[in-house]
C-alpha cells in the first residue's frame, strides 16, 4: 500500500471518527433534552420555529414534515427517543474511545456495533421512510468500510514491526 494512501485512510479514519463523536455528543444532548422537558415542549417548539415558514408557503413539505412528526409524538414514543437517544450516543463515545486506543477488540466490536445499528435504521425506515434514517445508515456503512480499511492498515503496521525484530 502507498503511503499517500495509508495517510488518506487514516486521516478519512480520523475524520470519521470525530464525525461519530459529534453524533453521538448530538444524540446525548437530544437525549437528555427530550428527558427534562415538557411534554408539550416540542410540539410547542415546532410550532414556533414553522410558524413564519408555513405562513410564507403553506406547502413547504419540509415545515410540515416538522410539524407531522412534532404532533405525532406521544409520551411511549418520547420515551423511546429518550432512551434510543441516550443508548445511541453513549455507545457512538465508547466506539470512538475504543478506537483511538487502538484497542484489538475495538475494530470488531465497532463494526458488529454499526452493523446492529445499520440493521436497526434500516428495519426502522421500512417502517416510517424517514430520509434522516437513509443518511445516518449511509454514515454508518461509510464508517464501517473506513473501520475495517484501518483495521487492515493497522495490523499491517503491526506484522512489519514484528517482522524486524
Amino acid at each position: 500500500m502507498t503511503h499517500r494512501r495509508a495517510w488518506l485512510i487514516e486521516w478519512t479514519f480520523r475524520l470519521s471518527l470525530l464525525g461519530k463523536a459529534m453524533l453521538g455528543m448530538a444524540q446525548v444532548i437530544g437525549g437528555l433534552f427530550l428527558a427534562i422537558m415538557p411534554a408539550d415542549a416540542i410540539a410547542r417548539t415546532a410550532d414556533a420555529l414553522t410558524r413564519s415558514e408555513l405562513a410564507q408557503d403553506p406547502t413547504d413539505r419540509f415545515a410540515k414534515a416538522v410539524m407531522h412528526w412534532a404532533h405525532a409524538i406521544n409520551p411511549a414514543a418520547e420515551h423511546f427517543y429518550i432512551i434510543y437517544l441516550l443508548g445511541h450516543g453513549i455507545i457512538h463515545f465508547v466506539v470512538v474511545i475504543a478506537l483511538l486506543l487502538k484497542s484489538r477488540i475495538a475494530y470488531p466490536f465497532s463494526v458488529a456495533t454499526l452493523m446492529a445499528f445499520v440493521g436497526f435504521q434500516t428495519w426502522d425506515w421500512l417502517h416510517t421512510h424517514d430520509p434522516a434514517l437513509l443518511l445516518l445508515t449511509a454514515l454508518d456503512i461509510f464508517v464501517i468500510t473506513i473501520v475495517i480499511l484501518e483495521h487492515r492498515l493497522t495490523k499491517g503496521a503491526a506484522a512489519a514491526k514484528s517482522s524486524l525484530f
